[in-house]
């Protein structure tokens, strides 16, 4: 729970058990309800309006506001009163109960000793036309955010984490397969990103990091990995992969919501072999096009000399994770690619057969363990030129390399997280994140890439010089 959230329920059950057990007099009674009040009012104007406080925003309006202004009794005589309070005490506790467990989440705070400054830009391959959506036309449009080292900012405002609010939570209800309200607290959400930020230039040019978003996913899904790598000295970009993310806003107005034409699972196995390697081409087509624009905001505007073309590397998770290995296999500015549970069996056969000659670390949760994909991957890494990690984390699933780890106590019994903490899940992904790309990018060693690490006992290690 955040802090006024807090605040009101202690203050409001002080005032109710209070009220149970001796009742208050005039003027104890009207200030404890005028402080109630005041915190409603602070915790909506500060925090933002939320459906799990509901039961309390109805006693305040109900029992406190109009003690807070008393004009005639407001709780009934005994015996019920007793029976009012303990009632309201009851509303007090569910709503509690729900907002601990559909909080607001916190995001981790970026570790690295820059601030994070965040822009976003519309671009469109007027060299591809649209293939998806429900009446496919134009040329392929894409949403691409840039986070970078910035100088602090001590009167702006963090930006929310989800693009749109609301929408894009209701979005993530409904792929989950909730109700679309049960989570538009995440539209409450703050990032550690204040967008517009001055970038610091002072020790430019910094490395550049692509990410790739699975299917379903969206351009920040991993906000907290971009912001640990912009914090400790990189650029890092991402993009809204229309029609495979979950959802893309553009500039005008117009949404390109999650197609599931785009990923054709339910009419046979040849559908699916073909609607999924040409998604995955299509990723890795938007992942170079992005890269090829880039430059242009090197040279003029405000991040012009932020980026350095000779360190460039990308890692994806899922269907992104297949599309940063294809991106690798062709690509000469990429000089270290990562994979987050890599859907590695849509990438082309030459791909496959010929492997990657950059440095390449894989990250896979336990329910990544076994299936057909498992054993293309496996394959795939003994077929690698240059030096590769393998690692295999120990009570977590496919979810966990995303923000969805720390969405609720739930999650875990909802099947979107597993038995590792999300905390801890977040923190692993982070670390072995930045630690692979300062050692590859910025030639900087870190005992995570020495063998298996305490910290971490989760994590099962493995490498190829």
């Amino acid at each position: 729970m955040r802090l006024f959230e807090i605040l009101l329920v202690v203050v409001m059950g002080v005032a109710l058990v209070a009220e149970l057990r001796r009742g208050i007099r005039g003027y104890r009674r009207t200030d404890a309800a005028r402080v109630v009040v005041l915190l409603t009012v602070a915790q909506l104007l500060l925090e933002g309006y939320r459906w799990q406080l509901l039961p309390i925003y109805a006693l305040v309006g109900a029992l406190f506001l109009p003690s807070a202004f008393p004009r005639r009794q407001v709780l009934a005589p005994p015996p019920w009163r007793k029976a009012i309070v303990i009632g309201a005490l009851a509303l007090l506790g569910v709503a509690t109960l729900l907002a601990v467990l559909l909080p607001v989440p916190r995001l981790p705070q970026p570790e690295g000793p820059y601030r994070v400054g965040t822009l976003t830009y519309h671009y469109v391959d007027d060299s591809r036309p649209e293939v998806y959506g429900e009446s496919p036309s134009g040329n392929r449009e894409l949403m691409v955010q840039v986070w970078y080292p910035a100088e602090p900012q001590t009167s702006a405002r963090a930006e929310r984490w989800l693009v749109d609010g609301a929408p894009m939570a209701r979005a993530l209800a409904r792929w989950g397969g909730m109700p679309e309200w049960l989570l538009n607290q995440l539209a409450l959400v703050r990032t550690h990103s204040y967008a517009g930020a001055p970038a610091v230039t002072a020790d430019a040019p910094y490395p550049v990091v692509l990410y790739v978003h699975g299917w379903g996913g969206f351009r920040n899904i991993n906000q907290d990995q971009l912001e640990a790598l912009a914090s400790q000295g990189y650029v890092v970009v991402s993009a809204d992969h229309a029609y495979g993310a979950l959802r893309s806003v553009f500039p005008d107005g117009r949404v390109a919501e999650n197609n599931p034409e785009a990923l054709r699972g339910e009419r046979g196995e040849a559908e699916f072999t073909a609607s999924s390697q040409a998604l995955v081409a299509a990723y890795a087509a938007d992942a170079r096009f992005v890269l090829e624009r880039l430059p242009a905001l090197n040279e003029s505007g405000p991040l012009t000399g932020l980026f350095d073309w000779g360190r460039v590397g990308l890692f994806g998770h899922s269907t992104g994770g297949g599309a940063v290995m294809a991106v690798c296999a062709v690509d000469a500015h990429c000089k270290a690619v990562l994979g987050m549970d890599t859907w590695i069996e849509p990438v082309g056969e030459e791909v496959l057969t010929a492997g990657l000659a950059q440095p390449a670390l894989f990250l896979n949760s336990e329910a990544w363990f076994t299936g057909p994909n498992r054993e293309v991957l496996e394959g795939f890494y003994e077929r690698l030129d240059g030096p590769a990690y393998w690692m295999d984390i120990a009570g977590s699933v496919h979810y966990d390399f995303t923000l969805v780890a720390i969405f609720s106590p739930l999650s875990q019994a909802l099947g979107v997280r597993g038995a590792l903490p999300g905390q801890q899940a977040l923190a692993i992904n982070r670390s072995y994140l930045v630690a692979f790309f300062d050692a590859t990018l910025k030639d900087k060693p870190s005992p995570l890439l020495d063998g298996p690490s305490s910290e971490f006992p989760e994590v099962s290690f493995a490498e190829r010089p």
